[in-house]
């Protein structure tokens, strides 16, 4: 190797110096964008979090475990809050009405404490608890855009009885029309579970009628002893309403449908959970009580529907539009891909039969009312509601 002489060697170590800069200035480069990176990746991801904060404010949310087992609370009129802050109701002169009909008490490892509720075992009585003033204080002042209300509980099914004992869950206007906006009932004897709703039947499928509260009362029955969690959902701006029921031992869906509610503009002023001596004045002679049991009841106030931690309507990466909706006659299909299949659903969840055509389909024979259709094509599947007018 020659030897370097001074000039040479000072010429080198510039050259050195120069790369060696030049290196720490793309470093410094790269090292600035990661931190604008990371900078507008915290701020995004702070962003979704207080989005997701802001926008879902729990009115009331209570497992019982930290209340203790016995008496949920000591005054049967309603007027001194009990454990929780709950309050509870009961007529006097009917069956099985004093504070110890309401009771905490342990259940199972799953679910830890619980409320229990007993019923009248006659035809008259009815049992009630609620959290009235918290609900009308968050509402009120509720941030805007959470304008939709959701409600989420478990209910235990219990053993096979004869008793008319009814549990039933419900938002209440309070307007003079006195409008239930959305509710939820369980009849103990039939296991059969009802959607209560301020609505017009044609939405709900059924004959055409007048608008009010109308029960809808589908015709699988729910499975003795078995805990399920029931949602509910009203959007206060759209009336629209959602309804899902799980079974907790399957994790099976036993309903998830949504359906356009009468509603809208309501100004809902109390949330209760009762217990109904019978379901209706139809129902003449009870003799047998039943205790009714309720946990993890949570209500909200939020922008987005996202009953039991699933949205109303489940979609794949493909979303398949569909028009005109309402329709009388044909409903077609806004896609370039081609639809392979298509399945429509009443509101029962029952499928109807339809024929699909040159991607649409014949709804002529179906019955007015709102349907969901699932549709597949090649990139996933997709649920869109539909109405037949």
């Amino acid at each position: 190797m020659k030897n370097c002489g001074i000039e040479e060697f000072y010429v080198l170590r510039l050259l050195i110096f120069y790369v060696c800069v030049s290196y720490f200035r793309t470093f410094v480069s790269i090292l600035n964008k990661y931190k604008l990176i990371m900078k507008r990746s915290l701020l995004l991801l702070g962003t979704v979090l207080a989005a997701n904060f802001c926008f879902s404010q729990s009115i009331i949310n209570d497992n019982f475990e930290s209340l203790t087992n016995g008496n949920l609370g000591t005054d049967i009129t309603g007027t001194t809050a009990g454990q929780g802050g709950w309050y509870i109701t009961a007529a006097a002169a009917a069956a099985n009405s004093a504070a110890s009909n309401f009771v905490v008490q342990a259940n199972n490892a799953t679910h830890g404490k619980v409320l229990s509720i007993l019923g009248s075992a006659g035809v008259a009585g009815t049992k009630q608890i609620n959290q009235n003033s918290k609900f009308t204080s968050v509402w009120a002042t509720r941030t805007p855009g959470n304008d939709i209300l959701q409600y989420e509980f478990d209910v235990f099914s219990g053993a096979a009885t004869t008793s008319e004992n009814t549990a039933r869950v419900y938002l209440w206007d309070g307007s003079a029309a006195n409008k239930c906006v959305i509710g939820f009932t369980l009849n103990m004897a039939t296991k059969k579970h009802t959607l209560v709703a301020y609505s017009d039947p044609l939405e709900f499928g059924q004959p055409e009628g007048v608008v009010g509260n109308w029960g809808y009362t589908f015709n699988t029955a729910l499975a003795a002893n078995t805990w399920y969690k029931v949602g509910l959902a009203w959007d206060s701006v759209s009336g629209e309403i959602t309804y899902k029921i799980i079974n907790e031992t399957t994790n099976a869906v036993v309903i998830d449908q949504f359906y356009q509610g009468a509603g809208a503009g309501a100004n809902p002023d109390l949330a209760n959970i009762q217990v109904l001596a019978v379901p209706n004045t139809t129902v003449t002679a009870n003799s047998v009580a039943s205790a009714i049991l309720f946990d993890n009841i949570s209500l909200k106030a939020t922008n987005v529907v996202d009953l039991l931690a699933v949205n109303d309507v489940v979609k794949s990466k493909t979303s398949v539009a569909v028009y005109p909706n309402p329709t009388s006659d044909f409903l077609k299909f806004d896609t370039n891909l081609k639809v392979d299949a298509a399945q429509v659903f009443d509101v029962s969840g029952k499928s109807v039969d339809v024929q699909v055509l040159n991607n649409q389909i014949d709804v002529r024979n179906l019955a007015k009312g709102v349907y969901l259709i699932k549709i597949s094509t090649v990139d996933g599947v997709s649920t869109q509601k539909f109405i037949k007018k």
